[in-house]
């Protein structure tokens, strides 16, 4: 498989770490998904997107435990990479990986699990 073309984003409140693990894209987010870190997210994803489809990658897993809050736009932006990657036909499995002590995580991600059950999962760990 080949590398990555995608670099990790890193703000003073948010960071977005993604990485090649076999044939799965593990993408770590940390911090606070507000307002500010709506747009690099909404890019980063649609750039991770592009590299879902060019690299035929089967699973891609968002590690949100390090993550404080996420608002809207930021659940917006994993909508439409879920959506895109539809759009562009790739059959990749989404998962979500919660901290089980954060219960607000689970909550928020369940509607984006519910949209598209056949593609999406969340794990408590």
């Amino acid at each position: 498989m080949s590398s990555l073309r995608v670099e990790p984003v890193v703000t003073d409140s948010f960071g977005i770490e993604p990485s090649l693990r076999g044939d799965a894209l593990s993408v770590k987010l940390s911090g606070t998904g507000d307002m500010a870190a709506a747009p690099p997210l909404g890019i980063c994803l649609k750039d991770l997107q592009a590299e879902v489809v060019r690299l035929s990658i089967p699973a891609v897993e968002f590690d949100v435990r390090p993550l404080y809050f996420l608002n809207s736009s930021c659940l917006k932006a994993f909508i439409s990479f879920i959506c895109g990657l539809a759009g562009h036909g790739a059959k990749s499995k989404v998962v979500f990986v919660t901290d089980a002590r954060l219960g607000w995580q689970r909550r928020c991600l369940a509607a984006i699990e519910r949209m598209s059950p056949e593609l999406v999962s969340i794990v408590d760990a």
